[in-house]
């Protein structure tokens, strides 16, 4: 399992990145470490705790919000204490369970949501072209 970050920086020249409103700029998400030998339920809580623990910050599961020049944010990442997963295995698969049924949901409703537009498609009529102008517009392109 790979663990990717992003991180967050002060550069030179300001006009020249896309900063925010304290003008630090981000990363796009870069690997960071590769875990291996995990079991499916260790990977699983891995997935699902680190992206809270970074969330919350400020010393929840040992992670600390702000890196350092002795901290990195590799070195913060690392220092995340994760549950056992014998203490969580009852919520660990329940959470599963919910994840999968929650991907088979969505499954569900982008199938429906190509289905609706094929239906409207028809009714007006529209060209291949103007299909390709309608989707190429709803994308934003």
């Amino acid at each position: 399992m790979t663990v990717s970050a992003t991180a967050r920086y002060k550069p030179e020249n300001e006009e020249a990145f896309e900063t925010d409103q304290w003008g630090y700029a981000e990363t796009d998400y870069m690997e960071a470490f590769t875990l291996t030998g995990l079991t499916e339920g260790e990977a699983a809580l891995v997935e699902a705790f680190v992206p809270v623990a970074v969330e919350e910050a400020d010393g929840f599961a040992g992670f600390r919000d702000n890196a350092t020049k002795t901290n990195s944010p590799i070195d913060r990442l690392k220092r995340i204490t994760l549950p056992d997963p014998d203490d969580v295995a009852d919520d660990l698969e329940r959470y599963l369970r919910a994840r999968e049924r929650a991907d088979e949901l969505d499954e569900k409703i982008e199938k429906t949501d190509e289905l609706i537009d094929e239906i409207v498609y028809d009714l007006y009529g529209l060209t291949e072209e103007e299909i390709e102008i309608v989707e190429s517009s709803v994308r934003g392109d």
